[in-house]
Formats: C-alpha cells, structure tokens, sequence
C-alpha cells in the first residue's frame, strides 16, 4: 500500500513538471527584418538596434508603411499604438522608435534612421559672381578669364541637411571660408550617417585675350583769344579687356610719359600733337593707339547777318571767347521777374542771387509774355532785359508763339485745322497765315530795335523735333524740310529788318541734323536738355560742340532742368550739369547754360529749376557751390568781359 502510494505521488509530479514545461512564455522581442512598402532601400540592423538605409535623394517621409518580421508571438508598438506590418503608416521623418515586445512582455527598443546620402548641391565662388561651376559627379568645374585672381577667395555652397564641407579635416563656412583655388582643391563630404565622398573643385583660366586701347578720335581743340595753352583732356575709358578690368593706362607724348590714369589731361599749346596710349591687362598683356590732337587759334566768328552791328559782332565773337574757354556762362529764363507765387516787380533781386549774391550772366526773354500779357507784365520784362545788357549779361529769346486762331502753343491744345497745319499755310501762304506771322514778327521786330536796341541772341522756333508745338513734329504735312523752308523764311524777314539779331537753332535733347537750315542761317547751336543724366549730358554736349566747331558755330546748352530736383536730386546743379561739363573738358565748348524759370503761377518747392531763399540748406548750399566752380561765370564775372565791346 505504501508503495503504490509513493509510486502514485511520483507520477503525478511528473505529469506536472511536464505540462508546466508545455506553457513556457516566449522571451525573444527581436527585429528580424525591416522596410518600406514605398522604397526599394535594403535596411540594415546593427547590433546597437539601430535600422537604417541612406536614400540617394529627398523625399517625404511624413506617411509611410513599414513592413518587417519580429520573433514568434512578439508584438510591435511605435509609442502606445500596435503596429501592423504592411498596414500602419508612420512619420519617419524623426527617426520614430519601434518597440518590439516579446510574449512574456520583454521589450527591445529599435531606432529607425532614414538618411539622405551626403550630396554639394550648388558651388560657386562670391567674388567670381558670373562665373558658373559644373557639377559632374564628384568633379565641380569652372572656366575664368585669363588673369583672374584666385588666391584668396570665398566659396558658397549648399549641401544635405546635416552633412559637413571639409578640406584636410577643417571644416568650411559658406561664403565665409577662404581658400587658394589657383590649383585644384579637394573637399570632403561626411553626411548625416557617416557616409563620405570626395569632390574635386578644378578652376581653369581660359587664354589670355589681347586688350583693346581706344584713346577716342583724332580732336581739334580751339585755343581761344588772349591765352597761350589749352588744357585737353586725355580719355581712354572706351579701351577694354574682354577678362576684366584693365591694370594700367600710360600715356606718353615724344617718349615722355604725360599720364598714367584712364582719365588725364595736359596743356597744349597751338600745334599739332601726336599721343600714345598703352593699356595693359591683368596678365601683362599690352596694347597700343594713337590720339592726334590738332590745337587751333580761334578765328573770327562772322554773323550771317552781314549788315550786323558792330555791338552784335562783338557779341558774337565774346561769346564764342567763353565757348572756347574752360568756362561757361549761367543763364537763366526771366531770372528777376518771374518768382514762386507771383510776379517780381523790384528788379533789385532775383532767386539766383538771394542764393549766392548775384544775378545769372544770361537773361532768357519770352515776347509771349510781352505780345500775349498785360502792358505791366511787358514793362516789367523789358526792364528786366534792359537791366540785363546795362550790367553786361547777354539776353537770348526763345519764342513760344500762340497759334493764329486758337491763340494755343501746343498742338494738344489746338482744335483748328487751319492751326493745325499753320507752318505749311505760312511757308505756302495759304489761308491769310503768312501775312499774320509777318505781323507777329513784326511785334517781336519792335521790341527788339525800339524796346529794346541792343543785340540779342535769338533762338527761332526751338524744339522742333518734338511733337509738342504747332511748328513741331505733330504738325499737319510736317517734314524736316517744312520746318527748314519755314526757320529760313522767318530769318531772312528778320535780318532784313534788323541788325541786332544773332540767329540759334536748338532742337531738344541732341543734334538731329535733318532740321537743321544750313550754315547760312544759323549763328548759335544749342540743345534743349531736361531731366538729364550727367553720363548722357556729357556725350550730347561734347556732340553739339563738334557740331559747332565743324560748322562754324557757338554752342549753348540752351535749356537745362530737373522737374521737383529739389525732392529728387538736390545736388543737380553739381552733380548732373558741372559734372557733366567738368568731365567733358576740352571736348565741350559751350557759351552758357540757360535753366528754366521759376514760375509765378506755382507755389511749391518742387515746382523749382534753381533754388530761392526758402529752399532746403542742401540745395542752397549745392547752388552755391556750382556758382563758386571756377567754371561758371554769373553777371559780375561776365560784367567785367565787356562782351558788347
């Protein structure tokens, strides 16, 4: 009995310990494999349970689905949230963690790491702007100009998010890091996994091209009455290097070096020169011109007028001794009459010289304002002109002619058609129109030789190559040759009728040659400038100044203004009109240059072509320094001239 219950006892322990054995939890909480539904990337686990792939490029990770196998019974969770292979979606875009549990609740944390492969997207060098690198594979190249200086430059370069630029194990800063690119340069990528690449960045100078030099045409240079020299300037600014700016200039004159700057000047005496012009380049590289200058004696300047007065002539000839000068007249329309807000009948003053303590030197005059206005306005305006020639300026006229029938001057403005076509039924004496500007000149015959009685500078239907005026380009029938038949036609009416006229023709902006009536019948040449830009300035004046040498003639810059300089540009007078001339040197020859009035019928500072006494301290004090330049020449200099002498 006793043994069978011990060998009952031992059986049923058996049975137990076996079935025990049979409900073993599974322990094992691995990641057996890993990846993407949407990518072809291999995964790797390392045995630091990090799961990784490198993608060749950038792509959204912000939803995708995982596929993977863990250990039997195990159950995956991305934070709280069971996972589903090939069914849960996941950001992945933050290296989200996957916790493998295992069935008896062991847990292994796994760190997925999708990385970009390490890439230099864009190279370039800052202080090479507009040169362009070519990233091919690992090679970044580049073609500069012979000459280019690579020594000390600065990269600029983006790459993958978290990657590092090294050269020799030290690290690079875009656009702050230097180096020497005058021989090939490697840099070292290390991306966010660890992964590296090597690129080679190949600068290469293209072949030296030889540099151009350009001294500018031949000159003839007028050496003018009672002075031994004449300072000419020497410009090569038109040379050029195709790789850049140029290294040096030298200008040499019977072997001696007479400059050594783009821009230089010498005193000439009269005779002929020859001047040589050397540039060289950033390599070495030199080339070679010749300038011939030829300075001339100023001759005796003839009006066309030949029954003109002894006065007139010496006006003529006094003028041109300006022109020919360094210097220039200042000028201004109705400088003492007209004012901001009204008109000025003390003739004691003008906005020029509550400025800078004197009048202009040349007096615009208008018979508009004298044939259109009241007998006050004309009265006022004939002793502002006589005020003029008694303190020894010049007075010069413009006339803005009303029409015959609508009494307008601009053609927008004009209804009739008989206006519209004026200058053709003038010139064709058609319509009664000839006989009516006849009389009109008339009018202005009279101010002239009984108002006045004294030369003037007179500029005849001015601006006629615009569109704005009834003698103008929106005329009826209009033709370059019209308006010639026309200027003709009033010019010999005049000059048979008085001796005190100097004829000036002065289209807008710059020569326009297809108007112009020939040498017979034009004594000045002038253009009309406004709102000018001091480089365009410059060209056109130093144009209208050959133009006068070649045919004879005195040059002006017959109008000039900035609309609302004031606001806009306060240092206009210096920095657009002397500058302009200053730069210009020997090249520009002009008598004088004539602003525009201050009207009366305006009230505001922008409404100003010079300053008064209420402008702002800068555009006075500018004012004041284009009236000190040793250039300009207002009334009391021009007074001392004696030019009607």
């Amino acid at each position: 009995m006793k043994f069978f219950l011990k060998t009952l006892c031992l059986f049923l322990l058996v049975v137990s310990c076996s079935e025990q054995d049979d409900f073993l939890l599974n322990e094992e909480s691995k990641l057996l494999s890993f990846s993407i539904k949407a990518m072809e990337n291999n995964f790797d686990i390392s045995s630091n349970n990090m799961v990784s792939t490198t993608l060749k490029d950038e792509q959204d990770l912000s939803k995708l689905t995982a596929i993977f196998e863990v250990s039997e019974n195990a159950k995956v969770y991305v934070g709280k949230t069971l996972q589903a292979s090939g069914f849960s979606e996941n950001d992945f875009s933050n290296n989200p963690i996957y916790i493998v549990e295992a069935e008896d609740g062991t847990r292994t944390r796994y760190t997925i790491m999708i990385g970009v492969a390490a890439k230099l997207t864009e190279f370039k060098i800052v202080e090479l702007n507009n040169t362009t690198f070519t990233i091919d594979s690992l090679s970044i190249t580049a073609k500069v100009p012979a000459g280019t200086d690579l020594k000390n430059v600065t990269a600029k370069f983006d790459v993958t998010e978290n990657s590092t630029l090294n050269i020799g194990g030290i690290p690079q800063e875009s656009e702050v890091t230097k180096n020497d690119f005058s021989n090939p340069i490697i840099y070292t990528l290390v991306g966010q996994n660890g992964d590296s690449k090597q690129y080679t960045v190949t600068i290469t100078e293209a072949p030296n091209n030889e540099p151009t030099a350009d001294a500018g045409s031949d000159k003839i240079v007028i050496l003018s009455n009672g002075n031994s020299t004449v300072k000419v300037n020497l410009d090569a600014s038109a040379s050029s290097d195709t790789e850049g700016p140029l290294a040096s200039f030298e200008w040499r004159m019977d072997g001696n070096i007479i400059g050594n700057s783009e821009l230089s000047t010498i005193d000439l005496e009269l005779g002929n020169y020859s001047i040589e012009l050397i540039v060289t380049d950033s390599s070495g590289a030199t080339a070679t011109t010749t300038i011939n200058i030829e300075v001339r004696m100023q001759g005796i300047y003839t009006p066309i007028d030949v029954n003109a007065t002894t006065e007139t002539i010496n006006l003529y000839n006094n003028i041109a001794n300006i022109a020919n000068s360094s210097q220039f007249a200042f000028g201004q329309e109705f400088p003492m009459s007209f004012q901001l807000g009204g008109l000025r009948t003390d003739l004691s003053t003008s906005d020029a010289k509550d400025v800078v303590g004197d009048h202009p030197a040349v007096y615009g005059i208008d018979p508009n304002y004298l044939m259109y206005k009241s007998a006050q306005q004309r009265e006022v305006h004939i002793n502002e002109a006589k005020y003029a020639y008694n303190n020894g300026s010049v007075v010069t006229m413009d006339f803005h002619q009303q029409s015959k029938t609508d009494g307008k001057i601009y053609m927008r403005d004009i209804t009739t058609e008989t206006d519209k076509s004026l200058m053709y039924d003038v010139v064709n004496n058609l319509n009664g129109s000839r006989d009516w500007f006849y009389g009109e000149l008339d009018e202005v015959l009279g101010i002239v030789n009984d108002d006045l009685g004294f030369p003037v500078v007179f500029r005849l239907f001015h601006e006629m190559d615009g569109d704005w005026f009834w003698w103008g380009k929106n005329s009826k029938n209009h033709s370059p040759q019209l308006y010639i038949d026309f200027y003709k036609m009033a010019a010999d009416y005049m000059k048979e009728r008085t001796n005190l006229v100097l004829f000036a023709w002065t289209p807008n902006q710059k020569i326009e040659m297809s108007y112009y009536p020939g040498d017979t019948y034009v004594d000045v040449v002038g253009i009309d400038v406004y709102n000018p830009v001091k480089a365009v300035l410059k060209s056109n004046l130093i144009e209208l100044s050959t133009f006068a040498l070649d045919h004879g003639k005195i040059a002006i810059l017959s109008e000039t203004g900035k609309v609302d300089y004031v606001n806009t540009n306060p240092t206009f007078w210096t920095s657009n009109v002397l500058a302009a001339i200053q730069e210009g040197g020997s090249d520009i020859r002009i008598a004088w240059a004539l602003a525009w009035f201050n009207a009366p019928w305006n009230s505001s500072q922008s409404d100003l072509y010079i300053p008064n006494s209420d402008s702002p301290a800068v555009v006075k004090e500018d004012f004041i320094s284009f009236y000190n330049s040793p250039l300009t020449l207002f009334q009391q200099e021009l007074d001392n001239l004696n030019i009607y002498n």
